[in-house]
């Protein structure tokens, strides 16, 4: 298993580096699709590279068209990204309706911005193709239906199975992962839906099913997961700020730690403003996900340039003692 990688300059929060021997996770964060929500199409290749270039990793999503082939995209259909497809072409389910052959040439960038006119789905043969030869580019899959054996097979293939993390919410299928490729990594992300209205019936709601997980996690030994990601919402000045509760969130954080294992967030509500990132930092969250690319890549800059000192830029900062 590939050494994990310590990116130059980053500072890890205090307390980590006596629990996880001094290695620093930030390089764990990840740009949620890829794209995010609006600065780049989500799941392509040239969107991949874009955020390999700012250093970041990226999250993508893995499922198979009708005829076997391996493709990064999201939703079940066209409808959404691949915005000059018919409704013949686009009300189809990719996974059980349509070739790569009638799906290849499709632009899936305008739904977003003429200038992305030129992106087009992706295989996952092209995606880890771009990753070999450079170790520091972190991939991490999240299937919708792709299934373990044929993304880590792809990954074996093209020899960057130390950068592929299997990722999503079920954790027998981490531990399959783990299985299927000894020494392979994970991330289990943990969250639910809809949206909460940041009162205690909403976080008890979250908590309850966070607790779900956890007990699955719990007696299976913490074994097959690699790093986890906690879906989170930040609402400031709403009763519950953070949704799950931020005490809650901690003591999750703390509880991963205890095994090894960094935690990343990504906050679904709050993520345009860099305070919920610092907030999450003090939190002790060891990297984040996000919508909203550059904010976070502002702030990891700053992290790599000051530590925790530049989380005092944030007045309300939920501070964890060393």
């Amino acid at each position: 298993m590939m050494t994990l990688l310590v990116a130059a300059g980053l500072v890890a929060s205090a307390g980590l580096a006596a629990q996880l021997d001094g290695v620093n996770f930030l390089h764990l964060s990840h740009v949620h699709r890829g794209g995010g929500k609006l600065e780049r199409p989500d799941n392509t290749l040239s969107t991949f590279l874009w955020c390999w270039g700012n250093g970041s990793a990226l999250e993508c999503d893995c499922r198979k068209t009708s005829d076997g082939v391996g493709i990064m995209l999201h939703d079940t259909t066209l409808r959404r990204t691949a915005k000059y497809a018919g409704p013949e072409i686009a009300d189809r389910k990719v996974s059980s309706e349509l070739t790569w052959a009638q799906i290849r040439d499709f632009d899936v960038g305008s739904y977003l911005s003429p200038e992305f006119s030129y992106e087009r789905i992706p295989t996952i043969d092209a995606t880890f193709a771009a990753m070999k030869g450079h170790p520091t580019w972190l991939c991490f899959v999240d299937e919708k239906g792709a299934g373990p054996e044929t993304i880590a097979r792809k990954a074996v293939e093209a020899g960057v199975q130390d950068q592929v993390y299997y990722t999503g919410s079920d954790y027998d299928k981490a531990v399959e992962w783990t299985r299927l490729l000894p020494g392979g990594k994970t991330l289990l992300w943990i969250g639910t839906w809809p949206r909460p209205e940041h009162v205690a019936a909403d976080a008890d709601r979250f908590e309850a099913h966070y607790e779900k997980i956890m007990r699955k996690v719990r007696a299976g030994g913490f074994k097959g997961v690699s790093s986890v990601s906690l879906h989170s919402y930040y609402r400031p000045g709403a009763e519950i700020e953070f949704v799950p509760r931020a005490e809650y969130l901690g003591k999750l954080v703390d509880e991963f730690h205890a095994h090894g294992i960094p935690v990343c967030s990504i906050p679904f509500e709050g993520g345009e403003s860099e305070e919920v990132y610092f907030k999450l930092f003090d939190l002790g969250f060891d990297g984040f996900s996000t919508d909203y690319p550059s904010v976070m890549f502002s702030v990891i800059r700053k992290l790599r340039e000051g530590g925790r000192q530049c989380a005092a830029e944030t007045p309300k900062a939920l501070r964890r003692a060393p």
